[in-house]
């Protein structure tokens, strides 16, 4: 009878390790398989791998656990190797900031941000108009995103700066004008008129943002 045990318990521990070989992640990859949501244990105690300290405090791991996530929207947050050379495909990326379903903005918006490391061309210009547009049209939603810091960091914002940055880039023609007379000034303002009514917090995140937006003008001109 205790071999008998012995057996069924060894039986039953061979299988498991079978199901999670099949189900786990290949050594040489990064991909997350969904079946199992197993994440290799280098990438999770990996200190420059910040997203998967989001796996826990975002959720979203649901967003690349779901089939229907575009490939390079999982490849981009998870860092895999990816690009942009595909139009469609990138921009559709950028549409996912207003995607209908609002629980999953958050994780498009982390993609989008991630998005400006390797920005290029055409993206690049459809990027700076995405963003100014986005900021403009949806504050409150942009602020409240950086009241969870491990989930969008300061980094972040600095980020978001120089993505709206690259439309003033290409709609101010005269770099010349007084600094009252810059559109990026007229933007800032209208941010802040909009923020006012905005719990502190965010407001504080629009100051931020926007004294940020300004600098990176001012480190523009500087090199020009």
């Amino acid at each position: 009878m205790k071999w008998t045990i012995i057996i069924i318990l060894l039986f039953g521990l061979t299988a498991c390790n079978n199901r999670i070989d099949k189900s786990g992640v290949d050594e040489n990859t990064k991909t997350v398989h969904i079946d199992s949501l197993f994440i290799d244990s280098n990438e999770i105690n990996h200190t420059d791998r910040q997203p998967y300290k989001e796996f826990h405090n975002c959720n979203f791991v649901n967003f690349i656990a779901d089939k229907k996530t575009p490939k390079l929207a999982k490849d981009v947050y998870l860092d895999n190797e990816w690009n942009l050379s595909n139009d469609n495909e990138a921009l559709a990326l950028l549409d996912s900031l207003t995607a209908k379903n609002k629980t999953a903005r958050p994780f498009y918006f982390k993609v989008v941000t991630k998005t400006y490391e390797k920005s290029d061309g055409y993206f690049t210009e459809g990027l700076g108009h995405a963003g100014k547009e986005y900021i403009q049209n949806n504050t409150k939603e942009f602020a409240t995103y950086f009241d969870n810091k491990d989930c969008f960091t300061d980094q972040d914002l600095e980020t978001w700066a120089k993505i709206v940055l690259i439309e003033f880039h290409i709609i101010q023609e005269n770099v010349e004008t007084t600094k009252e007379e810059h559109l990026i000034y007229g933007y800032c303002r209208k941010l802040t008129t909009i923020s006012k009514q905005f719990p502190k917090e965010q407001r504080n995140t629009i100051e931020r943002f926007t004294k940020q937006l300004k600098h990176e003008w001012g480190d523009f001109l500087k090199h020009i």
